[in-house]
């Protein structure tokens, strides 16, 4: 499957004239609990030639495309990722990972140092706690015991645990996150049962799904009343944020813009 998405990636290039400087495995298979019938969700953030920027005519700024493979590309404009990251975005945060790149070019580089200047733990938090709440509010209403949409609810809540306890950004395998957050070891069995569960497709026994509910839901409540004071910094200036960007258009196409300041 590598190299169907490696060549469905030349192909996105050719047909839409730009330049893919980055492209990740996300969802499922990134988080750790897909199976073997999941799709491939690649994430890919690409670059537009210079004069694409320095047209008053507004372009867009993202790339969707499915094929008959079972895999969905959705990629964003640097332009967008870059205002994306000012604001600590973590949906953008999530795709700059270690794991699972398709492709990768040396400007990603510069695009993690800035992700770690501009890292928010209280809107990232903020982020996670409102995607837990939303899911729970949705997927609670309906088959208790889909893993799948457990999984939806487990793993943003994972990522608050460990954005409290580590002030860091989480890592996106939820395996991960159960071994080095500090929470009840029973609770940890239990989400990794059910991890276990929805790879192997079984089924969770329906008692152990109610107690992680209740279990949940007032860990939800507590976390509720933490947030409410958190302040959301949006201090970070612009001037590294246009620099990076001047910079990596440099890097891509070679040129060099005159009387730009470093």
């Amino acid at each position: 499957m590598r190299k169907t998405i490696l060549d469905e990636l030349n192909i996105i290039e050719r047909e839409e004239r730009v330049r893919i400087l980055y492209a990740v495995e996300a969802g499922s298979r990134a988080w750790g609990y897909h199976t073997d019938e999941s799709d491939y969700d690649v994430r890919f953030i690409y670059i537009r030639e210079v004069a694409v920027y320095l047209d008053l005519q507004e372009t867009k700024e993202g790339i969707e495309k499915s094929t008959h493979y079972s895999i969905e590309f959705s990629g964003w404009d640097l332009s967008k990722a870059l205002k994306l990251l000012r604001k600590s975005n973590p949906s953008l945060v999530e795709w700059l990972t270690n794991e699972n790149i398709y492709r990768e070019h040396s400007a990603i580089e510069k695009i993690r140092e800035l992700r770690d200047m501009t890292f928010s733990p209280a809107r990232c938090l903020k982020h996670y706690n409102s995607m837990v709440k939303s899911n729970m509010e949705r997927y609670l209403k309906e088959d208790i015991k889909d893993l799948k949409k457990w999984m939806m609810i487990i793993r943003p809540w994972l990522a608050c645990k460990w954005i409290e306890e580590f002030q860091t950004f989480p890592p996106n395998g939820m395996n991960e996150m159960i071994y080095h957050i500090n929470i009840n070891e029973e609770i940890k069995d239990t989400i990794s049962s059910m991890i276990r569960a929805r790879v192997n497709g079984k089924e969770v026994p329906n008692p152990i799904v109610r107690n992680f509910e209740d279990y949940i839901s007032n860990d939800v409540l507590i976390m509720n009343g933490t947030l409410e004071n958190l302040h959301m910094d949006d201090s970070f200036q612009w001037g590294h944020i246009n620099e990076t960007f001047i910079t990596i258009l440099e890097d891509v196409w070679g040129m060099h813009f005159y009387g730009k300041e470093r």
